[in-house]
C-alpha cells in the first residue's frame, strides 16, 4: 500500500504526495520536507506547527454552504415529523422522499 505524505515549505503544506512501498521518491527535497500523513487528516493549505497539522480557516462561502445544508436538513426533518404525525409510515416517507 502506498504511503501519503505532506510536503511542508515554511510551515505550510504545499503538496500531498504518494510514495509507493519499497520505492524511494526521486526528489530528496520532497523526502526531507515530507511528513507522513498515515492516520492523519491534512491537505494543501494546512499549517504544520509544533508537530501538528492545523486546518485553514473556512471561507465565508464554506460557512454559508454549511449553514444552508443545516437549514435544509432541519426543514426536511420537520417535514418528515409532520408527515409521520399525519399517519404516514417510515416506508411511505422513504418512497415519497427517497
Amino acid at each position: 500500500m502506498n504511503k501519503v505524505a505532506a510536503v511542508i515549505k515554511n510551515g505550510l503544506v504545499v503538496n500531498v504526495i504518494s510514495i509507493a512501498d519499497g520505492k524511494q521518491f526521486k526528489s530528496e527535497i520532497h523526502l526531507r520536507n515530507a511528513i507522513d500523513l498515515t492516520g492523519l487528516r491534512a491537505g494543501i493549505g494546512w499549517t504544520y506547527k509544533d508537530g501538528k497539522f492545523i486546518e485553514p480557516p473556512k471561507t465565508q462561502e464554506q460557512l454559508d454552504a454549511e449553514l444552508n445544508q443545516l437549514a435544509k436538513a432541519e426543514a426536511r426533518s420537520a417535514a418528515e415529523g409532520k408527515l409521520l404525525e399525519l399517519g404516514l409510515t417510515t416506508e411511505d416517507l422513504k418512497a415519497l422522499l427517497g
